[in-house]
């Protein structure tokens, strides 16, 4: 179903990345500007961060494997399934874009702003991954510790009534602090008489 949804998803974006290029603001004015060997040049650039985006997301996948953490894990899956389609389709554009160039084709400028479009999303995409190990690690995570500091401004009679109440087993003080003891533990029937 995945396989599906992803093959259909990449389809739009090969099909819709020249269309979607001639409606950018300035694609085609800013690829019409760039000489051959520049949009060549631009275009590498743009494959190597996007293999360098794919490398850090390939690293949150371990990262999340090593935690054993299901959802990160399928989250940052997710992600790295459409880097992967997105890079296919960007390196493909690369070699269409140096057919065009060789044969002096006009459709140069559309595959060149394939590249530029598909590294936009690979770029967000990464976000996304960043997102999927960061945000979900306040949820549940058990190597999470909580250390209790008191306030600057607490005042020295409060600070001496919870001193008290900690370091006497918490009976109370015979000053007459006013604080009431903590309540008895309960404590569960046993199990079995043995």
């Amino acid at each position: 179903m995945i396989s599906k949804l992803l093959a259909a998803a990449l389809g739009c974006v090969v099909l819709a990345g020249p269309a979607w290029a001639q409606h950018l603001p300035g694609t085609s004015s800013k690829a019409a500007k760039l000489s051959d060997s520049q949009k060549l040049e631009k275009s590498a650039e743009n494959l190597e961060r996007m293999k360098g985006s794919l490398r850090t997301i390939l690293q949150r996948v371990e990262d999340a494997r090593a935690e054993k953490d299901v959802v990160k894990l399928n989250c940052v899956n997710e992600k790295l399934a459409q880097v992967k389609g997105l890079i296919k389709v960007a390196e493909q554009a690369d070699i269409a874009l140096h057919e065009a160039l060789t044969a002096k084709d006009p459709a140069s400028d559309s595959e060149f702003a394939r590249i530029g479009i598909a590294r936009t999303k690979v770029d967000a995409l990464k976000g996304d991954a960043e997102q999927c190990i960061g945000q979900l690690a306040y949820i549940v995570d058990e190597k999470t510790t909580v250390e209790v500091q008191a306030p600057q401004g607490m005042s020295d009679a409060s600070a001496e009534a919870s001193g008290r109440r900690g370091g006497r087993g918490g009976h109370g003080g015979a000053g007459g602090s006013g604080a009431p003891p903590p309540p008895p533990p309960r404590r569960p029937k046993p199990a079995s008489p043995f």
